[in-house]
């Protein structure tokens, strides 16, 4: 297939950075990080913050692409390179969303089996994210190696190489200071019921 000028020039880019130019490199993101852009956001879909989700993908590409570009032999396979790392990185934030997804469903239908105030039901809703990011690493792979993974006690305990009793009082404790996080949105719904039923 013969090349045009606008891909003779890209693997120009590509040579230049591969041997350390800085400004080639700039000037190989420019180019397309457009292009880029778009496909992953076709990839991604429509979706809650998939503008920023689409823009994170885009910037991971390029991360990647600055530790691997040393390891690209030919130039001229640098468009199917770096799309390539594109849809991995496109597969890393939908697996990533689907964890959170499979892990706030587990932990709604948890407080689900507790009495609600349909008054209070949007003050109650609980930002996941928020708490769970706010617990220590350890304890937030854990989380989500059990919820967001479905990964049993031992097969997590095989996967960060731990005691299986560690797995078990790590998960403990997440779930502790999930709930005391998620304490003052309960307290906030029972003061709401206990209006509803002084009026009924």
């Amino acid at each position: 297939m013969q090349r045009g000028p606008e891909r003779v020039f890209d693997e120009y880019l590509v040579a230049a950075s591969q041997a350390g130019s800085r400004a080639a490199f700039d000037a190989l993101a420019r180019r397309w990080t457009p292009r880029l852009l778009r496909y992953a956001a076709r990839t991604l879909g429509p979706g809650r913050d998939s503008a920023e989700t689409v823009r994170d993908v885009v910037q991971e590409t390029w991360l990647g692409a600055i530790r691997g570009l040393h390891r690209l032999v030919d130039p001229v396979q640098f468009p199917a390179w770096i799309y390539a790392i594109t849809t991995r990185k496109c597969a890393d934030a939908i697996r990533k969303a689907v964890r959170a997804r499979r892990l706030n469903a587990s932990l709604q239908a948890e407080a689900a089996t507790k009495p609600r105030g349909s008054e209070t039901d949007t003050a109650a809703e609980l930002d996941l994210a928020s708490g769970i990011a706010g617990l220590p690493q350890d304890q937030r792979a854990v989380v989500y190696l059990f919820y967001g993974e479905d990964l049993g006690i031992e097969e997590i305990a095989a996967t960060l190489d731990i005691p299986a009793g560690t797995v078990k009082s790590r998960l403990h404790h997440a779930r502790n200071a999930l709930k005391r996080y998620m304490q003052p949105l309960s307290t906030v719904t029972q003061i709401g019921r206990t209006r509803h039923d002084r009026h009924r």
